[in-house]
Order: structure tokens, then C-alpha cells, then sequence
């Protein structure tokens, strides 16, 4: 019984939220956030948006957690009732909350999007020891809004140096450098490896490096092949993402770090997420 009772709260909360959205778009940004807001208000929670007309991004607001986005429906829908719940769920997804973090370790995000996995980190690790890498033009700003102090790039990584092509979706924040099924746009992107990146920065430590890409992960790693040697951990995302295909880049991820001196940790299966601990530099330091 209390099973079908919680069925149908779902369904009837999935339902006002499906039916919020159509009336969001059919007003201007300030009246969207101000029908967010209620429907906040009514469930007790106490995070708030609101718009930046002179930026046109929006904000999301709660307790000391700022986050600027730019697409209204998917940032209603990612942070939904919580900024901290956005940030538990990936650190959960990436299996990062099993890592003891100190405030000056410093962590490498690639892929970053609005870098909402900072809402993680926070107070956790310095903002300026958050190192971000974001193609997307809107997302980079985003960022840069949300945290002034953290090293944020508005450039791509792979295993070249120069310019690539990116396929711009940000609605659905599958954005990449291989094209997808559905994109909006075409960027010339300057792209740099990551290992040329960390030499030419003075980069030499790293607690974790989060690889995420839209499935150009594999080319990111062989351009990270001496960085990754500085890495204590590393958290991928090898789910079907790759082209219009859609291929899986797990097996190929997985392969080339069991190979190079780490060992997975643990796995979140549904999404192909994985985490990675670089055993030889554990061992260098003991």
C-alpha cells in the first residue's frame, strides 16, 4: 500500500512539473523563476532562482551556493529542490565521495559544463585549485559567474594541439567534438593536450582528474599520458556518448588505465561512470 501511495505522490509531482514547465515557457525568464520559486516555497525548499537580464543567465541560489546556467527547463530540472543534491549525485555517480579530500589538493574537471561538480568540492578543496576545461561558450561563462577564483579554460582537450570542430547542444548539455545526432551550432574550438597544458601551467600534482567529453575521453587520455602519472585518482565517464553511433568508451578507458598503473575502485553501472586510483603513486609515496 505505501508503495502505490509513493507511486502516485511521483506521479502527481512529475506531473506539476511537467505541467510548470509548459507555463514557463510561455512567460518571460523573471516570471519563470518567480513560478519556481513558489513551487519551492510550497515544498519547503529553501534554494531560489532568479535572472541576470544583463548576462542572460539565470541563478541558482542556496544558503552560500551560487550556480549560473544558461538553458532555463534543464537547470530547473538538474538542481530541482537542492543545490547539494545536485552535487551529491554526482559525486556519487562518480564515486568521488569515497575520496578524502584536503583543501589544497587540486582537481582537474574536463568536461566541466557549469561545473556543478564543484557544488561537491565546496569546502572541501580552495576554489582556485579547481581547474576547469569548458568548450561551450555559454557554460565557460557560467562558470567564470559561479567561481571567480577557480582556473576556469573555455578550451577543448584531445590528443592534438590546433582547432577542432564542436557541435554545440547545450540544451541537453551533450555538446562534443564528435558529431552527434543533434547539435545547434559549429564552433572552431581550440583544443590542447592536456599534458602540454599541465608542463606549460606549472601543473604538477593532482588529487583527481574528472574525464567526461561527450566520447572523446580515449583521445583525451593519450594526450594526458604523462599527466595522469601525477594523479592520484581519476573518475571517467564511459557511457554511450561517442558519435552518432553512439558507442561506448568504458572498455577502451578502462583498458589504457588498468594498463598505466591504476586500478578501479568501483563503478556506477547504469551510466558507465567509473572511479580509478594510481597504485604506483600510492606506492611512491609510502
Amino acid at each position: 500500500m505505501k508503495l502505490l501511495i509513493l507511486d502516485y505522490l511521483k506521479l502527481f509531482y512529475r506531473t506539476i512539473v511537467f505541467v510548470l514547465r509548459i507555463l514557463q515557457k510561455l512567460v518571460s525568464p523573471n516570471a519563470a523563476c518567480f513560478l519556481q520559486n513558489i513551487f519551492l516555497f510550497l515544498l519547503g525548499s529553501q534554494l531560489r532562482f532568479k535572472f541576470d537580464s544583463h548576462n542572460n543567465l539565470f541563478i541558482a541560489k542556496e544558503k552560500h551556493l551560487i550556480k549560473y546556467f544558461g538553458d532555463m527547463g534543464r537547470g530547473f530540472d538538474l538542481y530541482g529542490r537542492s543545490l547539494f543534491t545536485r552535487g551529491n549525485q554526482l559525486a556519487n555517480q562518480y564515486c568521488i565521495n569515497q575520496i578524502m579530500f584536503d583543501e589544497d589538493d587540486v582537481v582537474v574537471d574536463c568536461g566541466a559544463n557549469y561545473a556543478d561538480l564543484y557544488l561537491f568540492l565546496d569546502g572541501k578543496i580552495k576554489q582556485e585549485n579547481y581547474i576547469a576545461f569548458e568548450p561551450g561558450p555559454i557554460e565557460y561563462k557560467c562558470i567564470s559567474k559561479s567561481l571567480p577564483s577557480a582556473q576556469a579554460h573555455n578550451l577543448g582537450l584531445s590528443n592534438e594541439e590546433g582547432e577542432l570542430d564542436f557541435y554545440l547542444c547545450s540544451k541537453l548539455g551533450d555538446s562534443s567534438f564528435i558529431k552527434p545526432k543533434s547539435f545547434t551550432e559549429i564552433l572552431k574550438v581550440k583544443v590542447v593536450k592536456l599534458d602540454n597544458f599541465a608542463s606549460s601551467s606549472g601543473i604538477n600534482k593532482c588529487k583527481l582528474l574528472k574525464l567526461e567529453a561527450e566520447g572523446l575521453e580515449p583521445e583525451i587520455l593519450i594526450g594526458a599520458s604523462n599527466f595522469i602519472k601525477k594523479c592520484e585518482y581519476i573518475a571517467i565517464d564511459g557511457g554511450r556518448e561517442r558519435g552518432i553511433n553512439l558507442d561506448l568508451t568504458f572498455h577502451t578507458l578502462n583498458n589504457y588505465l588498468l594498463n598505466n598503473d591504476f586500478v578501479m575502485l568501483d563503478i556506477y553501472g547504469p551510466i558507465y561512470r567509473g572511479l580509478y586510483k594510481n597504485i604506483k603513486l600510492v606506492n611512491d609515496k609510502l
